[in-house]
Order: C-alpha cells, then structure tokens, then sequence
C-alpha cells in the first residue's frame, strides 16, 4: 500500500509527534505536531512532491518515484529549505513563525507556529458572503504591516491571495506560504534560477511573463488588488489582459464592484499603478 502522508502517531527527528493532518500541496504535506520534550504543539511543513515522491506504507521515509525526477526533486527541496530561512528572517507578528528545520526520511521538514484560526479564502467559502469594507479596513493595515517587513528585507512574496493570509482567533492577520518568494536582486528585480509558480487573476504581467527583472513590490500590491476584489466581491479577479482590454476609464466593466464606496472602488483599482509610482 503507498501512502503519501504521514500516519497518525509518527515520531520525527526524536521530537514532534504527529497528531492531525491539516493539508497537501503541490509540494508539500502540513501536519499538526506535538514537541513531546515541552508539550507544545506547532505545525509541521514536510517537502513531498506529489507524482513524484512516494512513500511505503509500512516505511515513513520517501523515495522518488525514478531516476528521472532525482535532480528536480533535490533542487526543489533546497527551494523548500531556502523558503523557511525566508520565512523564519522575518520577525513580525503578522507572518507566521519558523521555529526549527532538518533534513530527515529521504527529504525536508520545517516547523512553524501553528495558527489557530482560518485563511480568509476558508472563510469565503464558510460563509458563502463577501466581507463588508469595514472588515476589510481592519485587516488591510495588519496585511500592510506585514508586507512593510517583507519587503524591507528585499523579499517579494509572489503568491499574496486569500488561501495564503490566515485569520486568528484573536482577529490578527498572519501571511503563510512563501514558497514562489523571492530575494532581491542587487540590480533589481528578483534572483532566481527556476520559473515562478502564479495564481491566474492574482499575478501582474511582470509574472505571467516571468520577467524578473521587472519584480518589485508593486508585483505584490497588484495581488493585494486582487485579493481585496475577491474578498469585497466574492467574484474572482480578472486576468490581465480582460483589464487592459477594458477600454472605460475606470475600468467598471472588468472589475465591477456595485455597492461599494468610491474610496474602497479606487483602492482596488488604483492598487498596483499608484503604489508602483510611488516606488519608483
């Protein structure tokens, strides 16, 4: 029997007990772990692609599933390994914590802080309603303050949507998932040696087009755009090209936002050009 998780109960590293499953990616498995030393419970994030690792059920090590995939799966655990030293060099409340990383059972792991709350995309979906301007305006000065930090750091996180901002219990905005982020480069733009995974709707042009030398914070302010749209809405964001195609000033027929307040109306539309002046 191949399993691709881990089972309920499994001791890794000699600390963290897996207690519950929470998720899977393209990427990666999310559990929740319990420290047995301190009694403490955290998340844990394990590198696991999926079609091409697997994992004997009787074994908790995992293999790749042939020779073929061997390169691909060692330069994305590295990929995987640089975004928690991302993750865990950014000390700001509303970014999710890294508290450990390790190699261990043929691939990587890394422990962060386990939010107790929900991703604003679950919460979409919970409640089948849009969230009133006044609720956003609560959470859009966290979301800013998190970025602030992010990108003071010369990081760009790239997949800004709402399945990627998580919601507490005490109301506090916490950013998850960095694993399209990008350093800086010293000329502009951001390094990087593979192409850069996108969400349709939630990506600028300089995305799509995977033109790095053109990333900046506005690519991430261009996906807050979006992300504000989807929460004001419940409609998914444009692409692009439906926008720029959008021949009205105002741009009312790609994004049409009834009953909304002007300001609000101008903020979702005006994210990415106002902010990206404002950079350069």
């Amino acid at each position: 029997m191949i399993e691709s998780r881990l089972r309920i109960g499994t001791l890794i590293h000699g600390t963290y007990r897996v207690e519950d499953y929470l998720s899977s990616g393209g990427f990666g498995n999310t559990y929740v772990v319990r420290n047995v030393e301190f009694d403490e419970v955290y998340a844990l994030k394990e590198f696991y692609i999926k079609g091409v690792c697997q994992r004997d059920g009787a074994s908790i090590s995992i293999s790749v599933s042939n020779a073929e995939n061997k390169e691909c799966f060692a330069q994305q655990r590295e990929k995987f390994k640089k975004e928690a030293r991302r993750i865990r060099s950014l000390n700001n409340e509303h970014i999710v914590k890294v508290h450990d990383l390790f190699e261990e059972n043929g691939t990587a792991y890394y422990v962060m802080d386990l939010v107790d709350g929900e991703s604003l995309k679950d919460r979409l979906k919970r409640t089948n309603q849009a969230l009133t301007e006044a609720e956003v305006n609560n959470l859009l000065p966290q979301i800013l303050n998190g970025l602030k930090t992010i990108h003071n750091q010369g990081i760009w996180h790239l997949d800004i949507k709402p399945a990627n901002i998580m919601v507490d219990k005490h109301g506090i905005v916490k950013f998850i998932d960095f694993g399209a982020s990008k350093q800086q480069s010293s000329a502009g733009g951001a390094t990087t040696s593979a192409g850069i995974c996108y969400t349709m709707g939630y990506a600028p042009g300089e995305q799509m087009a995977q033109t790095y030398e053109d990333f900046g914070p506005w690519t991430d302010f261009y996906a807050l755009g979006a992300t504000l749209y989807k929460l004001l809405t419940l409609q998914d964001p444009p692409s692009v090209t439906k926008v720029s195609d959008d021949e009205t000033e105002d741009k009312h027929e790609a994004l049409p936002m009834l009953g909304l307040s002007d300001k609000t109306r101008q903020l979702v539309r005006g994210c990415r050009l106002i902010l990206r002046i404002q950079y350069l």
